[in-house]
């Protein structure tokens, strides 16, 4: 006998986990990975409630964004998980079966988001000092690690450097409070720690040495859907 999607779906929470993720409260999960691309328990008392519930009914979410061409990646390390639409994939041979997708993302934030990956990778390795997994950067190192790393530079307006460091805010790869000095170089911004899945050791790689030949390659992050909490 057929059954509708939303009768099979709660079937399948019946067995899942701990049984204790109802259908509404899948519909939340789904609805907000799909609105913000990623939910990660460090970030808020409300976003762990949200990554526990969802960590119960991750295979049943898993196939769920399937079925839509979305592919849902757990990072157990950083406890996050990002959804990625659906976009060019990988072979079947990269680590974890992750597929770096691809998207029209501007050439400011792919630069920005290569940079955060590589100035927390140096403070993984002992070069900078990490205070509860997050780095403490101000904008204007930023912007000189972007300028002698990639050979680009951040917009000339801070406005426009505010929307760029909102956009990297709702991947969860920084976050900073805005003050008066939103936009200065002199802003203090923090690395956190879910831009190491963000941007793979892959992608940097590749940066850089595109950047040699004097290209950025513009799709050389793995990016999520929009949105924010």
């Amino acid at each position: 006998m057929l059954q509708s999607l939303a009768q099979y779906v709660e079937q399948r929470l019946e067995t899942e986990g701990a049984a204790n993720v109802k259908p509404a409260r899948f519909a939340e999960l789904a609805g907000r990975l799909l609105a913000s691309g990623v939910v990660w328990r460090e970030y808020s008392r409300p976003e762990a409630a949200l990554y526990d519930d969802a960590i119960q009914c991750e295979q049943v979410l898993r196939e769920w964004f399937a079925c839509i061409g979305f592919v849902l990646v757990h990072d157990s390390d950083a406890l996050l998980l990002r959804l990625y639409p659906p976009g060019e994939g990988g072979g079947d041979d990269e680590e974890d079966g992750v597929r770096r997708l691809r998207a029209r993302l501007s050439r400011d934030f792919v630069a920005t988001v290569i940079a955060l990956r590589f100035l927390y990778t140096e403070a993984l390795t002992g070069r900078r000092p990490l205070v509860d997994e997050r780095l403490a950067v101000s904008l204007e190192e930023l912007s000189q690690t972007v300028v002698s790393l990639l050979a680009h530079k951040l917009p000339n307006a801070a406005s426009e450097r505010m929307a760029l460091l909102r956009e990297l805010r709702k991947h969860r790869v920084l976050h900073f409070v805005e003050g008066d000095d939103a936009g200065d170089m002199q802003m203090g911004l923090a690395v956190l720690r879910p831009v190491m899945s963000f941007v793979s050791d892959e992608a940097l790689e590749d940066a850089l040495r595109m950047v040699r030949h004097q290209t950025l390659p513009a799709p050389a992050v793995e990016p999520s859907s929009e949105g924010d909490s």
